[in-house]
């Protein structure tokens, strides 16, 4: 594992590391949900139709999703302060770029570098938190950061609403430029600039490019398959078949052999399987809730989600603590569990907003108990010099299991089914992770 700084220079943990992380994720994740509530208002301003709007969407996520392979493996070799600086600082300056567009053409693309820029954030992120903490306090850091996602998430639409209603929508990004500042000015002291082997920002050589290329075009296919509507199924298939074929064209080069070696690895791809199908299960829950509670307004419905993001916040930092004492596999097992037992209740629950309560009670224990211990699985797991690269399969594993389970409870709309099968796949895969000491 790549030498943390806390213990290069026998100090103890750089807290101050981790809080300047939890800035930068903090806008990555709140961008990715604080547009949706304006998409009216920027539509009526810009004279764009709804469906033109909703890129504004989709210009963000699919870079994030897209990049997060070939995001990590550069990350690998740019030095740490440099790589914050270069996501953090284009984040700031594509959010600028975004509140001051004149069409919606340019907004479009100006949320397509931010999205650019989040992608980077959430890949540089626990190589960072990795490498300023001690192996024993890895647990707990990975949980604070890891739960800001989420938190953030649930956040952007009330916040982009009430900036939207009181001072407009313009806002919604030029809020981020002060807590930019910030991470920068507070970077510089608590992430180091070098690293061995690690220094500046190196130029993407010509296989980098080829492979994001091809990785992107992948990725880009399948977040587009899922988010097509049910009745285009041929466009569905021919996206799916590119998504296909573009991520075994890259498996066949050279340049992915270091990759699929990390998947071969008996910690890495249960752990990475697991996360996918967790996120994948409260993506669906947050779709399937609000349909439940049709007709019990949406302020009901948004306490009733509250249960669920309250629960992850009040869970993971325990977890994490927890994950550093006994070991980080126990308690990802415990977390799928409980995230298994939450959607079977559900299941079963009679609907309504109280029927509901206990279970997302449930699913938010478990899912806080399971998302930092299984990065931490997957990056105690990594070796030295591809950390970057760990950091991508979980970011990647984490944003396609949002996208994809929306898209799957779509399909069986009405029923806790979707949540229940992937929780179970979770639970299994958390099984097969063998048994050892995070850190050891």
């Amino acid at each position: 594992m790549t030498v943390s700084r806390a213990a290069t220079t026998g100090s103890g943990s750089r807290w101050d590391a981790v809080l300047v992380v939890c800035l930068g994720v903090v806008l990555m994740s709140l961008d990715m949900t604080i547009v949706a509530v304006a998409l009216p208002a920027i539509g009526a301003e810009l004279n764009a139709p709804p469906a033109v709007a909703q890129w504004l969407l989709l210009g963000y996520s699919l870079p994030v999703v897209a990049l997060s392979l070939p995001a990590g493996r550069w990350v690998d070799r740019a030095g740490p302060l440099p790589a914050f600086r270069l996501a953090v600082g284009g984040f700031g300056i594509a959010s600028a770029l975004v509140a001051l567009a004149p069409g919606i053409g340019t907004l479009v693309a100006a949320r397509v570098l931010q999205g650019c820029a989040g992608a980077l954030i959430g890949v540089v992120a626990l190589p960072l938190v990795n490498d300023a903490v001690r192996p024993e306090h890895r647990g707990r850091a990975m949980s604070i950061v890891l739960t800001l996602i989420p938190l953030a998430g649930v956040a952007g639409p009330a916040l982009g609403g009430l900036l939207t209603d009181t001072v407009g929508w313009r806002t919604i990004f030029l809020v981020n430029l002060p807590v930019v500042a910030v991470a920068l000015a507070l970077s510089g002291r608590a992430i180091p600039a070098v690293r061995p082997g690690r220094a500046g920002l190196p130029r993407p050589d010509r296989a980098a490019v080829l492979d994001t290329g091809l990785l992107g075009a992948g990725a880009t296919a399948l977040v587009l398959a899922l988010s097509l509507p049910a009745d285009a199924p041929l466009l569905t298939a021919g996206l799916l078949a590119v998504a296909a074929v573009t991520t075994v064209a890259w498996a066949r080069r050279p340049d992915a052999r270091p990759v699929l070696g990390l998947l071969r690895m008996r910690r890495i791809t249960p752990s990475l399987v697991a996360l996918l199908a967790t996120t994948a299960g409260v993506g669906a829950v947050n779709l399937l809730v609000p349909y439940a509670l049709v007709g019990a307004g949406a302020s009901t419905t948004g306490l009733v989600l509250l249960v669920l993001s309250a629960a992850m916040a009040a869970t993971s930092p325990p977890a994490g603590v927890l994950a550093d004492r006994v070991g980080a596999a126990p308690v990802v097992v415990a977390g799928a569990v409980a995230v298994l037992a939450g959607a079977a209740w559900m299941l079963a629950a009679p609907v309504g907003p109280l029927g509901l309560v206990g279970p997302l009670l449930l699913i938010g224990v478990g899912n806080g108990l399971f998302a930092g211990p299984t990065s931490a699985l997957v990056l105690g797991a990594t070796p030295a010099g591809m950390v970057g690269a760990g950091s991508g399969l979980t970011a990647l594993a984490r944003n396609l299991g949002f996208t994809l389970g929306p898209a799957l409870a779509a399909v069986t709309l009405g029923t806790a089914v979707v949540p229940l099968v992937l929780a179970a796949i979770a639970l299994m895969a958390a099984a097969a992770v063998p048994r050892r000491r995070t850190g050891s």
